[in-house]
């Protein structure tokens, strides 16, 4: 399910339109919509969210803004696709952002007041940190009583 519509798309792109003979067509910015929902949806299940997210309001909109902004950074680019990388300033800006707004959303960094399941209280792990350098967060039980860390 994805969080924007090409409308909200046309947003971020407001010069560019989309049809059935446009480079990308209509039909394929709204695949583009799709698989950058799906990249969403990958990066909240990898901290434990159910998707597609659903509530708080406020976190969806921003779910939407991101998947917006990723869907219009990758159609400028269809757009140009003999030039390098991101195709135009505007479309490497687009991708930027997008994707640092992805990665913060693998990484957890939700803004308390964004974090589904509570209003106040940002999101909370049974880790210490984010992963190490070999893939693995350092725990903050352990399960022998004498290795226990607060």
């Amino acid at each position: 399910m994805a969080y924007c519509t090409i409308t909200d798309l046309k947003v971020h792109n407001p010069k560019r339109t989309y049809s059935a003979t446009t480079t990308p067509t209509e039909d394929q910015v709204n695949e583009l919509i799709d698989q950058v929902a799906a990249d969403i949806d990958n990066a909240l299940q990898s901290q434990g969210y159910t998707v597609p997210a659903t509530s708080p309001t406020n976190f969806v909109e921003h779910l939407k803004w991101v998947n917006a902004m990723g869907a219009a950074a990758l159609a400028e680019m269809g757009m140009f696709p003999e030039s390098q990388v991101g195709a135009t300033p505007h479309g490497n800006a687009l991708y930027k952002v997008y994707k640092d707004k992805l990665d913060a959303l693998r990484r957890g960094e939700i803004p308390a007041a964004l974090s589904p399941g509570s209003s106040s209280s940002p999101v909370a792990s049974f880790y210490t940190e984010m992963a190490d350098q070999d893939g693995f967060p350092e725990p903050a039980f352990r399960k022998s009583s004498n290795d226990l860390e607060f």
